[in-house]
């Protein structure tokens, strides 16, 4: 049975959206919801406490504060630049091009080759080993290799990581909790305050 969300943690997110229309210039939810990409029904809910944003939207922020100094949280976390990274191991590479056969001949996803990649480079012998790692069910990653199913944003964080560390704990805290992704947005707006010249502050970005 599903838990049900905290009402101090969906009043978090409702006010999450207000720091939001401060920080970005935005007139009205209409453009929040563009802004995270998300629907107008999407942004109703949160703000009568009947959900939360999800993690995509959470990284969407990061991206645009610019957290840990990274504007391409999202795009870090596709299944083809996430391959790009790890082909950069040479380890990875030799191993990858020594079962390269094997790999046509099963017609692979993207995702799917992407945990062969990973499997290659941290050695993992089993599907356990790698599902271990990669904190999920091992039927998920059996799903995941014959296109059923896709992996989350945090088994791709922990692949990120591994292969381009980042701060996990501040990115974790973000991604968990709103009352911290506030305080980010709003550092972020103060030390755009400090760089912007007055005329400009209150601007929407890009």
């Amino acid at each position: 049975m599903k838990k049900a969300t905290p009402p101090e943690m969906t009043h978090r997110d409702a006010q999450l959206l207000d720091v939001l229309k401060t920080g970005f210039g935005l007139d009205s939810d209409a453009q929040v919801a563009a802004f995270l990409g998300i629907t107008r029904t999407t942004i109703h809910s949160v703000r009568h406490g009947k959900a939360r944003l999800g993690i995509l939207q959470r990284l969407k922020i990061l991206d645009h504060i610019g957290f840990l100094q990274s504007r391409q949280w999202l795009e870090s976390l596709l299944p083809e630049r996430l391959s790009e990274r790890i082909r950069q191991s040479s380890q990875a590479l030799a191993q990858r091009q020594a079962r390269a056969r094997q790999r046509l001949e099963r017609d692979l996803n993207v995702e799917g080759e992407l945990l062969d990649l990973v499997q290659d480079a941290c050695r993992f012998r089993t599907d356990t080993e790698l599902a271990d790692f990669l904190g999920v069910a091992r039927n998920t990653v059996s799903n995941v290799r014959a296109g059923r199913a896709s992996l989350g944003p945090r088994p791709r964080l922990r692949i990120l990581n591994q292969f381009a560390p980042f701060d996990t704990e501040r990115v974790e805290a973000v991604l968990d909790s709103t009352e911290d992704l506030i305080q980010a947005v709003r550092e972020w707006m103060e030390k755009r305050e400090q760089l912007t010249p007055p005329d400009r502050l209150h601007h929407p970005l890009d």
